[in-house]
């Protein structure tokens, strides 16, 4: 029998030959399993990542101590989906790699959103969506879905906590977006079912009458559906997937991207002019009064206002004089440069 040493060292032997920065993923589940899983590896932006999912607090420690100074980065899932804090172990025991959190439900909504619009060509208004589930993640999807304008059906085992879930998620939905609506029992068609349960083989060929051939049926919960369901769909010609979240592993790297970094140096910031009394400001940082907000405060090439001190910018008309000067002198600093 493979040990979970092993696993680990093969995934790492995988990476010696990858002309990449490298990163391993240490990630929790709700649902039971035993023994440490290696899932899928990924690569994007020059990344390449190798990843793993745990259930108790020994499987987690054997990887940080295989894992530090082995690869660049190593991304602890943050989400406490279990009786197991991952974070604080991990700090305490990685000391070469650097150790970064990551919020693998997150991404997964990321994955099936990208995966539906896909699917789609991006065109989701008036589509008719069954959501099965009334965890973390069939309420976000429910909640992205319905702000996108589909018609979103909500439908889980406890009527009472769906009826709940689609109460709050219609209170913070944007005004004119159709509202969700929690159903017992589905009685018509669907252009999309969603499953996101921690239950196995739960969905049978009963909800086989609720599709046609252009419906798109998505396990997001992993082994949410039984055999017969999935024979039935593809007999039928409906499009049916497993949720594969490599889809969003950008979503990850999005902290490591040279565009985040560039937009924390070079975009954002505070910059006093010299020999003047005001600064200038970009990135959402909120200026005083007076002070000029530039598109990026290291090389600007447009000037937003000025500041009203509040966290806005100010009304041309109630400009100072100087405050009209310093917009003209600005504008023309910034052709000149561009010529």
């Amino acid at each position: 029998m493979t040990s979970d040493t092993q696993r680990i060292e093969r995934e790492l032997s995988y990476l010696k030959g990858i002309k990449a920065k490298t990163a391993a993923f240490i990630s929790t589940t709700a649902r039971k399993s035993s023994g440490l899983r290696v899932l899928p590896r990924r690569s994007a932006l020059g990344f390449t990542a190798i990843n793993f999912l745990v259930t108790e607090m020994n499987q987690a420690r054997v990887c940080f101590c295989a894992l530090d100074g082995r690869v660049d980065y190593i991304f602890i899932d943050i989400e406490h989906k279990q009786d197991l804090t991952l974070i604080h172990e991990a700090r305490r025991l990685i000391t070469r790699s650097k150790v970064l959190t990551c919020k693998p439900n997150d991404a997964t909504i990321e994955s099936c959103d990208l995966l539906i619009r896909h699917h789609y060509a991006d065109r989701l208004e008036n589509k008719s969506v069954l959501v099965i589930g009334s965890g973390n993640l069939s309420t976000k999807i429910a909640l992205r879905l319905a702000e996108r304008q589909a018609n979103v059906h909500l439908q889980s085992r406890n009527q009472q906590k769906t009826v709940q879930i689609a109460e709050a998620l219609n209170l913070i939905l944007p005004k004119f977006s159709p509202p969700i609506q929690a159903i017992e029992e589905p009685q018509q068609h669907y252009t999309m079912m969603i499953s996101f349960l921690s239950a196995e083989r739960i969905i049978g060929p009963n909800y086989l009458p609720l599709l046609n051939t252009h419906s798109l049926v998505i396990d997001g919960g992993i082994n949410n559906f039984t055999t017969p369901f999935i024979q039935g769909a593809l007999a039928k010609g409906v499009a049916c997937y497993r949720l594969d979240v490599r889809i969003a592993f950008l979503y990850h790297l999005l902290l490591l991207s040279n565009e985040a970094e560039a937009f924390f140096s070079q975009v954002m910031g505070r910059i006093t002019v010299p020999d003047k009394r005001y600064d200038m400001v970009s990135g959402g940082i909120i200026g005083n009064q007076g002070d000029l907000i530039v598109d990026q405060v290291m090389t600007p090439t447009q000037v937003v206002g000025i500041a009203d001190g509040f966290g806005g910018v100010k009304p041309p008309s109630e400009y100072t004089q100087d405050e009209k000067q310093r917009i003209a002198h600005s504008l023309k600093a910034l052709n000149s440069n561009q010529e």
